[in-house]
């Protein structure tokens, strides 16, 4: 069956301004989900969950200091991936749209350097090995895409691989396929 209808949700329990609730803490899916395209779910579960075993074991006598600290924690390990792969989605979602119209896909603008890298690294990772390295920590959730192009000359280094060319799928285009069945 089709997975469709997948909405990007991200929920924080903050009590109404009253901070947090004691003793109540959304894990994985339950505090945020994301297309499953990348799939990341099992691996950021896997590590918030992981994340909870920690601060329980520090707070299990203070309902209020874990459920205070989960939130703090959860929005600076978790957070960002959350972000990343929304804006990886949104980046396809854009790229679909405009191949759907027939029309160019949007590049990435002049000014983003991030966006230009992250287009760049699958055709980069199929001919640098730094670049593969780097897909694959940031593929299996080891390191956040900001972490990983922000070591020194990596990013470069995904551009000049690349070559200025962007990751295409092995099949017909839209307008191929219009002329195939006509």
């Amino acid at each position: 069956m089709a997975m469709g209808g997948v909405v990007d949700r991200y929920r924080r329990c903050l009590g109404n301004g009253a901070g947090p609730p004691a003793g109540v803490v959304s894990v994985a899916d339950a505090w945020a989900c994301t297309n499953p395209s990348l799939g990341r779910g099992i691996a950021l579960g896997l590590l918030h969950t992981a994340l909870l075993r920690r601060l329980v074991r520090e707070h299990t006598d203070h309902p209020g200091a874990l459920a205070e600290a989960w939130d703090a924690a959860t929005e600076q390990e978790l957070t960002p991936w959350y972000r990343a792969t929304v804006a990886v989605d949104r980046a396809r979602l854009a790229e679909i749209d405009a191949i759907r119209s027939g029309v160019e896909p949007p590049a990435p603008r002049p000014d983003d350097v991030g966006a230009q890298v992250r287009a760049a690294l699958p055709v980069a990772m199929s001919r640098d090995a730094d670049a593969f390295r780097a897909g694959m920590e940031i593929a299996g959730c080891l390191a956040l895409p900001q972490e990983v192009f922000a070591r020194p000359g990596l990013a470069e280094r995904v551009l000049e691989a690349a070559g200025g060319e962007v990751a295409s799928l092995p099949c017909p285009t839209r307008a191929q396929v219009l002329e195939l069945v006509a």
